[in-house]
């Protein structure tokens, strides 16, 4: 499902719950403790090999993203936040030695190892809170993000490209006014990316689910 679905759903939630006219704006900063998990598959496109071969990885990270909010008449805030920094999917780089045989389609012989790891980056969501009393809210919203495939490319072997991936966000937080206009909040979600397809150059296929979890922690200024 692309992003423009997503920002559809978000729009008709916003007109279900009545016109509402902006009241305010704010901008501020978010610090963010996630963990990213990845389940996926690699299916090999040779004729001598056509196996599939599965993995699971996970990575705590910590990163830092900016975000501009529109306060309405109504309560709700509609609001987009960039994190522009980037975090591996895995904890660790994972490596396979093979040892090629002549006439297997690998166009290598010896023993050769392969490496293989993910970073996410340009991270990018658009939401609405939806107070559900004084203090506390749910986040509904749409995401998008870079996969960039790290990857050591051998002679003759193929490779994977990058992809960009979108995806729903779902959250519950609580917010409180400081002195001066100033806010804090703090948040758990859930962000749920579509599945990562992507074809190798020598016919090798994978597929991934990328799932976010976050505790996030903000502070901002109204205008």
């Amino acid at each position: 499902m692309k992003i423009t679905k997503y920002l559809a759903l978000i729009s008709s939630g916003i007109l279900m719950l009545g016109n509402a006219a902006l009241a305010g704006g704010s901008i501020g900063v978010t610090g963010t403790l996630a963990m990213i998990s990845a389940d996926g598959s690699e299916t090999e496109g040779t004729a001598a090999d056509t196996s599939t071969k599965s993995a699971s990885v996970d990575n705590l990270a910590a990163y830092g993203s900016i975000f501009v909010e529109g306060n309405l008449d109504n309560g709700m805030v509609v609001g987009f936040s960039h994190n522009p920094f980037s975090a591996d999917v895995s904890d660790a780089t994972h490596t396979r030695s093979d040892t090629s045989v002549a006439g297997s389609g690998e166009g290598v012989t010896g023993t050769n190892t392969r490496s293989a790891d993910a970073e996410v980056s340009n991270y990018n969501q658009l939401y609405v809170e939806i107070p559900t009393s004084t203090a506390a809210y749910v986040k509904l919203g749409a995401a998008q993000i870079d996969v960039n495939t790290k990857e050591n490319a051998l002679t003759n072997g193929g490779t994977y490209g990058d992809a960009t991936l979108d995806g729903f966000v779902i959250g519950i937080g609580t917010k409180a006014d400081l002195d001066n206009g100033g806010f804090f909040k703090v948040s758990a979600e859930y962000v749920d990316f579509e599945e990562l397809k992507l074809n190798s150059s020598t016919n090798n296929s994978i597929k991934a689910d990328l799932d976010v979890i976050e505790l996030n922690f903000s502070i901002g200024k109204s205008f």
